[in-house]
């Protein structure tokens, strides 16, 4: 096993610890953008209510992703101007995949 030596200092005391190769190679996390919406499920857009340039208010519907045979409508979280829409009806987003962008 191939370890990184670490020290790390809590309130005043340094304490010496070690990092695995598998930890350091993980992808590091990094604040999401609220202003990408992106799905939250895979599935099919079947209708899309805005379009750009809209106006928003958190609590509108966005759009509705059909999903093992369930509609699931989804609205916005924040207030905003709806500058790109990346998707269409018909189309098969996957989980993660970016649907559309604020201003």
């Amino acid at each position: 096993m191939n370890e990184n030596n670490i020290k790390i200092v809590i309130d005043d005391i340094e304490y010496d610890t070690f990092s695995i190769t598998s930890f350091e190679k993980k992808k590091k996390w990094k604040q999401p953008d609220d202003r990408i919406i992106t799905s939250i499920i895979p599935g099919t857009i079947v209708e899309i209510f805005v379009h750009e340039g809209n106006n928003v208010h958190e609590g509108d519907s966005m759009l509705v992703i059909e999903a093992m045979k369930m509609n699931n409508q989804i609205k916005f979280e924040r207030n905003g101007v709806v500058d790109k829409i990346l998707v269409k009806p018909g189309d098969i987003v996957s989980r993660g995949q970016q649907m559309i962008i604020l201003k």
